[in-house]
């Protein structure tokens, strides 16, 4: 949002100047204004390589989205906050999961607790 009131700023500013000076070409600079809009902006790969990381390894997801939150890219701070959407959905789903498989082996948690390192060594012999 602010980039856009900062390009609406500019925007009444060369009307202004066109104004005040005939000789000003707005079109051109306001076409200069939009392609340089877009070049302060987090890349694609970089996107896409953070989402991947937080769904797929969530801790990691923390990293990047740090280093974006502290990054001067424009957009940034959306994308680490996207970052640590996913990585708590992706915590969330894999606790969901973990869960769901040991509910289903019928064996609880006070029974995995009570397995000893000798019932281990038992088993692989």
């Amino acid at each position: 949002m602010d980039q856009d009131k900062d390009l609406e700023k500019k925007i009444n500013l060369y009307q202004d100047v066109a104004k005040d000076n005939p000789n000003v070409d707005v079109g051109m600079l306001m076409l200069n204004a939009l392609q340089n809009e877009d070049k302060n902006k987090v890349s694609s790969k970089m996107k896409r390589w953070s989402y991947l990381i937080s769904l797929s390894a969530p801790p990691f997801g923390l990293l990047f989205a740090l280093k974006l939150y502290f990054s001067d890219e424009d957009d940034a701070k959306d994308v680490a906050w996207m970052c640590v959407t996913l990585t708590a959905v992706s915590i969330l789903l894999f606790a969901i999961g973990a869960k769901m498989l040991f509910s289903s082996s019928g064996a609880s948690v006070s029974q995995i607790e009570k397995i000893t390192p000798q019932q281990i060594q038992e088993l692989g012999q």
